[in-house]
């Protein structure tokens, strides 16, 4: 069969045609992500943190670092609530609540403020205000400080008043 120049480049075409919807199609992610840059309240990073993200419906808990840089990223988080915890030694722990969506990214920037300063004072008390080893009461006087006393006409029955 003698093929003519003409009647080839239709025929390539189809075929071309045909190969190109044969290869596969690159499904869309259905998934969104989540990061942000650690920081403290004077802007500068903070490295070395662990970040938890926490599905707020299933309570399933993913955990990161924030690197050198003070960045951290969950590259694969399913659409829903979150919220996500950071903490740091010396300042408050950061809390976040957020949706995330499908092919979004979410970006959530923690900022740790200082943690306020707490002073402890223990006040003790060693002398007991009441005696619970013996249910009397009594004050011993001495001889002197009995003398001294300035009673009208020294009548010991006004001591025992």
């Amino acid at each position: 069969m003698n093929l003519r120049r003409s009647n080839l480049y239709p025929f390539l075409a189809v075929l071309l045609g045909v190969a190109l919807m044969a290869l596969p199609a690159w499904p869309q992610s259905s998934q969104g992500s989540v990061r942000g840059t650690v920081q403290d309240a004077s802007q500068a990073v903070v490295p070395g943190v662990t970040v938890v993200l926490t599905n707020t419906a299933t309570g399933v808990e993913l955990r990161t670092t924030s690197n050198e840089a003070g960045i951290y990223v969950f590259p694969s988080v399913l659409p829903g609530s979150y919220k996500v915890e950071a903490e740091f030694a010396g300042m408050q722990k950061f809390e976040a609540a957020f949706t995330v969506r499908t092919q979004v990214s979410a970006n959530i920037d923690v900022v740790f403020q200082p943690a306020g300063t707490q002073t402890l004072i223990t006040v003790q008390d060693i002398t007991p205000i009441v005696k619970t080893d013996a249910p009397a009461l009594g004050h011993t006087l001495e001889r002197t400080r009995i003398e001294q006393l300035p009673l009208n006409g020294r009548f010991i029955m006004n001591l025992m008043n």
